[in-house]
């Protein structure tokens, strides 16, 4: 596999002169534990409907709906049209392009809009003490994404497969995946991004659609479903789904992002509404934070393990760190896992180093704090903190590359 990466899959590698944060509540701990069982927890705000741990069954189950349209394009010859309607299709207010497959047009009128609910969750997180919180640790959020759920994915060996079988762009390049899944984290948590004028609907309706074309593409080179179940499984689907989320509030954590529980609800919410639209059945969709850390704990319990595809994955883009950074930068990236998840980093065959191991954990926590804090406990250090800042955004502003309208092309092969 070709070593390439895209400028804003490094924008976190970019910022990171250091950091740390502790593992996450559902991983270590949960290697030696029994599955946890499947119904939802006590605090279900759903009582009425039953919620599954997404185990053995959904991991056979892709998504029919999104599945049955790929199929259509492509027996039709309608792909390149299709990718072309990605293109031009950015925005939440704008409506598909009438050059739209009469199959995606429907598709995408139904899937990509909000009901009264979802618009009245995301209102509240934006405008309240949540999304306060979110944009007070952006950076802590996009480091434990970047270096904590990102890599961890790849710890999941049918998570890993299915990134590398998909055999187009989305992972050959494997920053691109990198590059895509940070403009999902992004997009889902900057509340402007749900606003008419933003891209988050479009961003994740668009990847719902892009995992269905990379199912049928692994199962078309050779993914051997009876072993393995399907590619991009529902299983699979909520697992990663966490990384991006759940997942992050727990490694952030040392970082100072401690939501109360109000907050937790709202940001779980927050995520459910993206899973709804990334096309996770209702069954699957976890409503509690209880339910998300058992994804977690089940995926750290049951699913992991080194596979050659995992670990090529990981490093390539922790060589490509060393190549287009600085020599050293890839080194720097790989304490950052191990500080994430040690578990996963020996999963992954990335080694300890003590010499940079030691300094990341030590300066991390104090890097990447929030600015009032800094201004209230650290008040010399503001005007460092200030330029680190400057820094990052210009760095932002460099790698960030706006590919949201045609970076989830799907494959025409």
């Amino acid at each position: 596999m070709d070593h390439f990466v895209t400028r804003r899959s490094a924008l976190t590698a970019a910022l990171a002169t250091g950091a740390t944060v502790g593992l996450p509540a559902a991983t270590a701990t949960a290697r030696a534990t029994a599955r946890p069982a499947a119904p939802g927890s006590t605090a279900d705000p759903e009582p009425g409907r039953v919620w599954e741990l997404p185990t053995d069954q959904a991991a056979q189950e892709g998504d029919p709906e999104a599945d049955e349209i790929i199929k259509e394009l492509v027996s039709a010859g309608q792909m390149q049209l299709a990718n072309r309607v990605f293109h031009d299709w950015t925005r939440n207010d704008q409506p598909v392009p009438d050059a739209a497959p009469s199959v995606l047009y429907d598709f995408l009128t139904r899937n990509a809009v909000l009901t009264e609910d979802e618009r009245a969750a995301i209102d509240l997180v934006k405008n309240g003490d949540s999304g306060k919180l979110v944009r007070g640790n952006f950076e802590a959020i996009t480091m434990t994404e970047a270096f904590g759920g990102l890599f961890t994915a790849l710890a999941d060996p049918l998570l890993a497969k299915s990134v590398w079988y998909a055999k187009f762009d989305l992972v050959m390049d494997i920053g691109r995946r990198f590059s895509r899944t940070m403009n999902t984290l992004w997009d889902g948590i900057d509340g402007g991004n749900w606003d008419p004028s933003g891209n988050a609907v479009i961003s994740l309706v668009k990847l719902r659609l892009v995992h269905a074309a990379a199912r049928q593409t692994g199962l078309a080179h050779g993914w051997n479903q009876a072993r393995d179940g399907m590619p991009i499984s529902q299983r699979l689907e909520v697992e990663e789904l966490m990384y991006v989320g759940a997942n992050n509030v727990q490694l952030a954590a040392k970082f100072g992002f401690r939501p109360d529980p109000r907050q937790i609800d709202e940001l779980v919410q927050l995520i459910r509404i993206g899973g709804r639209l990334l096309g996770i059945q209702e069954k699957y969709n976890p409503r509690t934070l209880d339910q998300c850390n058992q994804v977690l704990a089940d995926a750290a319990a049951h699913h992991r393990a080194p596979s050659d595809e995992g670990i090529k994955l990981a490093h390539n883009m922790l060589d490509w760190m060393d190549r287009k950074i600085f020599p050293g930068a890839g080194a720097v990236g790989a304490s950052m896992v191990r500080m994430m998840d040690a578990h996963a980093a020996d999963v992954l065959d990335i080694k300890p180093n003590p010499v940079l191991d030691v300094p990341v954990a030590t300066l991390g926590p104090s890097l990447y704090r929030p600015v009032y804090e800094i201004q209230q406990k650290f008040p010399l250090l503001v005007p460092v903190h200030e330029k680190m800042f400057k820094i990052a955004s210009k760095t932002v502003a460099w790698y960030a590359v706006d590919f949201r309208d045609y970076d989830l092309q799907m494959p025409v092969r």
